[in-house]
This record gives structure tokens, C-alpha cells and sequence, in this order.
């Protein structure tokens, strides 16, 4: 009986691990050796393929390379794969780029084809202050369509970055954004410095900005780094300052800047400005009045409207008009400039017209008179 029981068991074991032995994945099929692929269904269909570090594999000119379904393609950090035909992946299958991919227009299809990014540790960058805070915070978002407008044809979702770096999936072929926020003392104005002055690279090289973001089309992995942070100096945004120009009069700046021609002076944050406006001879009898307001070149608007809650600026006693603090685009804008004679006219118009009524006040005054 005993024995028996051994062999019901026994047997009982060995058709339980049959479904088992069946659906072990196999071990990944690794290459080895720099080499070329010599078909295009080299690759089977649910097997792992791997190009190791140090090794180049390379798709000749003419030749198709498919990745068949529910097969893995992996190229690891290190290794290169060159594409100087196609490749071409079909549903369910999956091609990750750890490492160097060449021509990536050249790769494309139905399946999952993603590059890594690694994103470096702020502190790495040496982008964490004294007190252990971040100077910056990172965050990323790709496209979907292929376009590199896509930012504002489609509301983008971004990804918080860990101040300690991540690495993270990309679509090939698509355009990444990447935000790298400098941290303002009070972020709920967002005045003081510029995101632009920040630079992200992408393996050694400077990615553009544009549009709040950083932005590339994503062709093989990458190794994302910061710019390095010397002095809050560096990064501080630049705002301009309008200088008008007119008949009559010149505005000049202390340092010697001057509106004959609408000159623009550019300021960083926090710094501070003095204009005085000088009168030419034939225009000083104006009673002019200088206003100091927020918005670059905004000339052409309705004063009414455009001044109506800002109160003229007063000069100093050398004549100057200061801002203390630049915290935005700025215009000077001066009202109130006529030419003497023009002033001269009027004042005789007035004159004369005051004239005229005193004249027929006497004269009704002696019409009444004579009734009295």
C-alpha cells in the first residue's frame, strides 16, 4: 500500500511540474560580439535578446530587422546599435535603448520602442543649498503625436523628478520637455529668476529651451546634466525698461542711457534705475508729468484708463526720478509736453476772449445802469 501511495504521489508530482517546465521563459539570447544582423527575422517570436555592453550590432543598408511579437530587444548600457536599414517592431513586442542607438528615424512600428533617460542627483549637481534645500525642481513630459508643438496642441502630463534623480522610459522618436524650475523665495510670484538661465544638457550637449521647457526629440538614451550654480547673480531674469521719445523733451538715464531713438535699457531683478527728463528750451513753459508704470512700450493705449491708479512720479532734488527695485517690465511715459508757442497762442486766445467778455460785461453793465 505504502508503495503504491509513492507512485500515485510521485506520478502526481511530475504531472504538476510539466505546465511549469512548459512555460519557463527561456534564457535571454545575449550577442556577444560586435556583429551585423544577417535576416530580417533573425530575431524569434517571445524570445529575449540582449546586445551587452562593449558590443555593436549593426542593421545593414536594405535590410528590415522585425521584432516579433511578444519579443524583447534589449540594448544595455554601453552597447551600440546602428540602424543603416530598418527595424521594425509588430504588436506586443518591446525594444529598450539603455545605450547608444544610430539613426533612430530609421526604427519605428507597433510595438513598445523606449530610450532610457538618468537623470543625475541634485546634489551630484551641486544644486542642493547649505541649508539642504533644493535650488531647482525637475520635472519631465514627452509628446505623443511626434510634433514638437505638441506642448501647446495638447495639454502635457508631467513627471516630478526626485531630488535624489531617477531614470525613466521615453518613446523614441518623440519629443521630450524637460523642466528645470529654479526655486523662488516666495514661488507664488514668480518674478525673481529665469528658468531659461538654467541649462540641461543631454549627453554633453546643450538642449534648447523654448516655450518654459527644455526641448529635444528623444533619439537614443540619454544622460541628462544641470548647469552649475556659482551666484543667485547668474540666474536672475532680466527686465526692460522703456525709455520714451518725443518732441520737446529727452529722457536720460543716470548712467548715460538716453530715448532719441525709443531706447530699451534691460535690468536684472532687484537692481535699480534714475531717468531724469531734460526739456529743450523751446518747450519749457510745459507743465508735463511723469508716470512709472508696470508693462514694456504700452504707448499707444487710453492714459485714462492706462493711468488711472497710477500717481505721477516725483523727482528728487537733483531732478531724478528713481525705481528702487526692478521686479518686471517697465515704461516711462511723459505727458503734458507742448511747444511754447503753441502755449503762447492759446494764452492770447485766452486773452482775448477774456477780453471780449469783459468788454460786453460793460457794456451790460452800463445797459443796466442806464435803467436804474
Amino acid at each position: 500500500m505504502k508503495k503504491t501511495l509513492s507512485v500515485i504521489l510521485a506520478v502526481i508530482m511530475a504531472v504538476c511540474c510539466l505546465p511549469f517546465a512548459a512555460i519557463a521563459e527561456e534564457p535571454p539570447t545575449e550577442f556577444t560580439k560586435s556583429a551585423s544582423f544577417e535576416s530580417s527575422n533573425q530575431l524569434e517570436s517571445g524570445r529575449i535578446y540582449r546586445i551587452v555592453s562593449g558590443v555593436e550590432m549593426t542593421v545593414p543598408a536594405g535590410l528590415t530587422l522585425y521584432v516579433p511579437s511578444g519579443s524583447k530587444l534589449f540594448v544595455e548600457e554601453g552597447a551600440r546599435l546602428r540602424v543603416l536599414g530598418n527595424i521594425k517592431t509588430l504588436d506586443t513586442s518591446q525594444l529598450y535603448i539603455d545605450g547608444t542607438l544610430i539613426n533612430a528615424e530609421n526604427v519605428g512600428g507597433s510595438g513598445e520602442i523606449l530610450a532610457q533617460f538618468r537623470f543625475p542627483s541634485l546634489a551630484s549637481q551641486g544644486l542642493i543649498k547649505d541649508d539642504g534645500t533644493p535650488r531647482i525642481k525637475v520635472s519631465y513630459a514627452f509628446s505623443t503625436s511626434g510634433n514638437a508643438y505638441d506642448d501647446q496642441q495638447n495639454p502635457l502630463s508631467f513627471t516630478s523628478v526626485p531630488d535624489g534623480g531617477m531614470e525613466a522610459y521615453v518613446p523614441l522618436n518623440q519629443y521630450i520637455y524637460i523642466k528645470a524650475h529654479i526655486i523662488e523665495p516666495d514661488e507664488t510670484n514668480d518674478v525673481k529668476f529665469d528658468d531659461a538661465k538654467m541649462s540641461v544638457s543631454a549627453n554633453g550637449v546643450g538642449v534648447p529651451y523654448t516655450q518654459g521647457a527644455h526641448i529635444m526629440k528623444v533619439g537614443t538614451s540619454i544622460d541628462v546634466a544641470y548647469g552649475t550654480w556659482t551666484t543667485d547673480d547668474d540666474f536672475l531674469s532680466t527686465y526692460k525698461i522703456h525709455l520714451p521719445s518725443g518732441a520737446g523733451y529727452t529722457v536720460y538715464g543716470r548712467a548715460g542711457e538716453h530715448s532719441e531713438v525709443g531706447e530699451t535699457v534691460y535690468l536684472k531683478y532687484g537692481q535699480s534705475f534714475s531717468f531724469k527728463v531734460e526739456i529743450e528750451p523751446e518747450y519749457d513753459m510745459s507743465k508735463y508729468e511723469v508716470y512709472i508704470y508696470n508693462g514694456y512700450g504700452w504707448t499707444d493705449l487710453d492714459t485714462d484708463t492706462l493711468l488711472k491708479d497710477v500717481p505721477p512720479a516725483k523727482p528728487d532734488e537733483y531732478g531724478y526720478y528713481n525705481i528702487d527695485c526692478i521686479k518686471g517690465d517697465t515704461t516711462v511715459y511723459v505727458i503734458g509736453i507742448v511747444k511754447n508757442s503753441t502755449i503762447t497762442l492759446v494764452g492770447d486766445i485766452l486773452s482775448m476772449i477774456r477780453s471780449i467778455f469783459e468788454t460786453i460785461k460793460a457794456l451790460l453793465d452800463q445797459f443796466v445802469g442806464m435803467f436804474k
